[in-house]
């Protein structure tokens, strides 16, 4: 039986309308228009998640998108004898007003407020989430993953303490925005990156869109030293003055006992395998069995014994859902004449089939 938590209907259209309105908000190609005018008819309930998202983005040009392409939404929501410049402005007002009463928990007055957001989010063995924080940011965080938020007047400061996760960060030039993981922390410049921790000192970074800053954890990065940051490349005054490094979108980087190897340069099959748990897959291009074997366990709580040492150096290829044990069980009798025997509820023996 599979050990992953399924999103339901809405937790999938949600996690769907937030994606688009991301995409929205960098700007979308012709493709991309037809790509979400089909999603959108497909159901009332997606239009309904993506107005809904967009009602809590910062940046009032991805309804203003919305709109264009979905007119007889808007005038289903909004009387027609509002004016356009009316319209907006009931929308902004309704806007403030809905962020002030959803957040009124977590803000304070001006005068006292150190922390304006902390929450903790969590996920279990198997789960995966995905989370509209209070400045639109999109988090989706994978199986067994622990994230602390703390949002204060000048920084948004993220503390990744286990497991990984997707950060498409809303723009705000007067907080940067860093996730500290480990050894590392990864400020970033206008991005949507991926967040992976092994260990401590073992870390992953995978940028898919703008670029990341890899620093220290103790590095504090200020709304004067973004602006010098977010053009800098690897070669600029500002980037070696935090002793940084650059990874921009289409790298990967990897930390190894805390130190940063060369980045390199991704595939667009790379990142497709790389980013596959977020379609809730993984994805086997000839790994060893026992790194493979690894991967998987992350996603369910059972483990593996290998009876003989060369099953671990075995090729391993193929696309897999995440937790789906009795899936992967099957594809490697079928395919590597690898047997199974359950040892108890959560332990698999494998050894080769011997053959008569």
């Amino acid at each position: 039986m599979s050990n992953v938590h399924p999103f339901s209907s809405k937790d999938m259209i949600q996690a769907q309308a937030s994606r688009w309105v991301s995409a929205i908000d960098r700007g979308l190609s012709d493709k991309e228009v037809r790509e979400l005018q089909q999603w959108a008819k497909q159901s009332s309930a997606h239009q309904d998640a993506l107005f809904e998202l967009a009602q809590l983005w910062d940046e009032m040009s991805v309804l203003n998108e919305l709109s264009s392409l979905f007119p007889e939404k808007t005038q289903h929501k909004q009387p027609a004898v509002f004016g356009l410049a009316t319209a907006a402005s009931f929308l902004v007002v309704m806007l403030l007003g809905c962020v002030l009463l959803i957040y009124s928990s977590y803000w304070q007055s001006a005068e006292d407020d150190h922390a304006k957001f902390t929450k903790i989010y969590r996920t279990k063995v198997g789960e995966q989430a995905t989370y509209v924080l209070p400045d639109s940011t999109i988090v989706q965080l994978n199986t067994n993953t622990k994230l602390e938020v703390v949002y204060t007047g000048d920084r948004r400061q993220l503390i990744l303490n286990r497991g990984e996760g997707r950060f498409n960060v809303a723009k705000d030039a007067s907080r940067p925005f860093t996730v500290i993981a480990g050894d590392k922390s990864f400020t970033a410049l206008g991005t949507v990156f991926n967040v992976q921790r092994n260990t401590s000192s073992d870390l992953e970074l995978v940028v898919t869109e703008g670029k990341v800053m890899i620093a220290e954890p103790h590095t504090l990065v200020d709304a004067n030293d973004f602006e010098h940051l977010k053009d800098a490349s690897n070669e600029s005054l500002s980037i070696k003055k935090f002793h940084a490094n650059v990874v921009v979108s289409g790298e990967k980087a990897l930390i190894k006992h805390s130190k940063t190897e060369p980045v390199k340069q991704l595939s667009m099959d790379d990142v497709q395998r790389d980013l596959a748990w977020q379609h809730g897959m993984i994805i086997f291009n000839g790994e060893p069995l026992g790194e493979a074997l690894q991967e998987v366990s992350r996603y369910t709580a059972t483990r593996f014994e290998l009876t003989d040492p060369d099953l671990t150096s075995l090729k391993v290829a193929g696309v897999f859902k995440a937790g789906d044990i009795k899936g992967l069980l099957e594809s490697l009798h079928a395919n590597l004449a690898v047997k199974h025997q359950r040892l108890g509820e959560h332990r698999v023996s494998l050894s080769f089939e011997s053959k008569s």
